[in-house]
């Protein structure tokens, strides 16, 4: 084998091994949205009407007196597991879980338009920001527990507890939007993982193709829903299932939860 040759497969050897990694890691991203069969599942229904959230199992659904009230809508929501074959399980181990840090990543680069131009988002900026908003609120309010907790651990007062746990919540906290390298992140498990929660949520911008929410693995969970206000309510049924309460005044909207 002469110099020549030698010298061109090191030059492809260094040239194709990164490209393969990159392109290996994002090929990763597709089995995150398509995850396969699930252990488990659970549907429930999401109500809205009279300015509150209703979680109701499909039975209890079919026992609301028609018509609804004007206004009204009706979500239908899949609760997949791929963890434990609990759908709550998966739920509350993903979100309640200790991490270093957490991001969120708000969607395809398309959801910058809500702040520019509006009028080029495909979906619905209201029921997209109120989405982002909810959840951020959300796995910020569970993040900083664990600090908190820790603070009591090293002996922090109250006060001083909270002061910590809220600065750490913020020190520790991302966002992102859906671009090539961050399908690329997640693919190659960066994001989504023991150490790093990451909340990945997938709208009409992003081709949701159903409405469900799922954790592919312990880091990482899934919120998909088919329209913008989809996703809102997703979140809502989340809170449920893990059992979180807003304190008092805090919650932007009302939400109600019965079954």
């Amino acid at each position: 084998m002469g110099k020549k040759t030698v010298a061109l497969i090191i030059v492809l050897l260094v040239v194709l091994a990164p490209v393969s990694y990159v392109l290996y890691g994002y090929s990763g991203f597709s089995k995150v949205l398509n995850p396969g069969k699930p252990k488990g599942e659970s549907n429930y229904v999401v109500l809205y009407s009279g300015g509150q959230f209703y979680i109701l199992t499909p039975a209890q659904y079919k026992t609301i007196q028609r018509p609804l009230p004007p206004g009204s809508k009706v979500f239908n929501v899949t609760l997949k597991s791929y963890i434990t074959g609990s759908p709550a399980v998966d739920l509350n181990l993903t979100l309640r879980s200790p991490y270093d840090r957490f991001v969120i990543v708000l969607g395809s680069p398309n959801v910058q338009d809500c702040k520019s131009n509006p009028s080029l988002y495909p979906g619905i900026c209201q029921f997209r920001t109120a989405a982002v908003t909810e959840v951020s609120a959300l796995v910020s309010s569970l993040f900083s527990i664990n600090y908190y907790l820790k603070a009591k651990e090293m002996g922090y007062d109250n006060a001083s507890a909270k002061e910590y746990a809220y600065e750490q919540t913020q020190l520790r906290h991302d966002v992102a939007y859906l671009s090539f390298w961050t399908k690329f992140e997640i693919g190659r498990g960066a994001l989504g993982n023991e150490k790093v929660l990451t909340v990945l949520l997938i709208g009409p911008a992003e081709g949701a193709k159903c409405n469900c929410i799922y954790a592919p693995r312990k880091g990482l969970l899934v919120i998909e829903g088919t329209t913008d206000e989809t996703l809102r309510a997703e979140i809502v049924l989340i809170e449920h299932i893990i059992g979180f309460q807003w304190p008092s005044g805090k919650n932007p909207e009302l939400v109600t939860a019965t079954g």
